[in-house]
């Protein structure tokens, strides 16, 4: 894909991402007119992916963002993160700055990108990977990202928002799977494509090509983790190769990510290279 292409795709996966968790969280409240989205998904909680405000439309000006932005949280939501993409937010970065909004991470995470298929997933012996199909595979999804986010502080009932129903798990463009051990689950990832991938008519078949709409061109690997006493058995690597997997079988072009810092050398070992940077930047600001 072009370089153009590949990052616009995945602004409007990131706005893919964003919609299926507003479905499925319970009492999550979304604003989206196709040129800036915004998601509480949980009061109690202000990070990117529960309380995010996300530009679709570059040419939607700075100031109506914030003000916006700052009408749809107020008494909702302790605070939330401005999504900044550094490939087409610099304004609007400048202006969250300029009205005392504070710097998230300024290095931001890398969006890494794969353009084309790598080694399946091959589990070693007395492991199996189980894709989640019912309330069982949920239970245990949610059971590893319960744990292996804790010490990135993520609370709870926070990954109980995400993973709230099975429908965030399985469904039109959605797969995730759980690696087992001696029936516990210890490894989990996930992959969320547009709302058409995964139809019959956008699947990919040989000599195919998945459709138009920008957010069907690329699939995201979302919610990788591993639990803390299974870490360092390449568990981790084994789920997001199936997810991979799973994203080119249902018809994306390429797979996308937002790097932690321990993934990113994981992932790059894997074939995916960086196209860009998301920052935040959290409001609202200070009286």
């Amino acid at each position: 894909m072009d370089r153009d292409d590949l990052l616009a795709a995945g602004d409007a996966n990131l706005g893919a991402v964003l919609r299926l968790a507003a479905r499925t969280a319970p009492g999550a409240r979304i604003d989206d007119d196709g040129r800036l989205l915004l998601v509480s998904t949980l009061a109690s909680w202000p990070g990117p992916y529960h309380n995010g405000a996300l530009r679709l439309d570059r040419a939607l000006p700075p100031d109506e963002v914030l003000e916006r932005a700052t009408a749809f949280f107020a008494g909702h939501a302790p605070g939330f993160c401005l999504w900044v993409a550094a490939h087409a937010d610099g304004d609007l970065e400048d202006a969250a700055l300029r009205h005392r909004y504070a710097a998230v991470s300024p290095a931001g995470v890398p969006r890494l990108a794969l353009e084309h298929p790598i080694e399946p997933a091959t589990p070693p012996d007395g492991v199996t990977l189980d894709e989640v199909v019912d309330e069982a595979g949920r239970r245990d999804y949610l059971r590893v990202t319960v744990a292996a986010y804790a010490d990135a502080f993520l609370p709870a009932d926070a990954a109980g928002a995400t993973v709230s129903c099975v429908a965030a798990l399985r469904g039109p463009g959605v797969r995730a799977v759980v690696a087992r051990a001696g029936g516990r689950p210890l490894a989990a990832a996930m992959v969320v494509g547009g709302p058409r991938l995964g139809d019959s008519a956008t699947r990919r078949g040989p000599g195919g090509a998945p459709g138009d709409a920008p957010g069907d061109a690329v699939a995201s690997v979302q919610l990788v983790g591993t639990v803390p006493t299974a870490r360092n058995r390449g568990l981790g690597e084994l789920c997001t190769r199936w997810a991979v997997a799973a994203g080119f079988d249902l018809g994306a072009r390429a797979i996308v990510l937002e790097a932690s810092e321990a993934g990113d050398p994981i992932y790059r070992r894997m074939g995916f290279t960086e196209v860009s940077r998301y920052r935040w930047c959290f409001g609202p600001p200070p009286p």
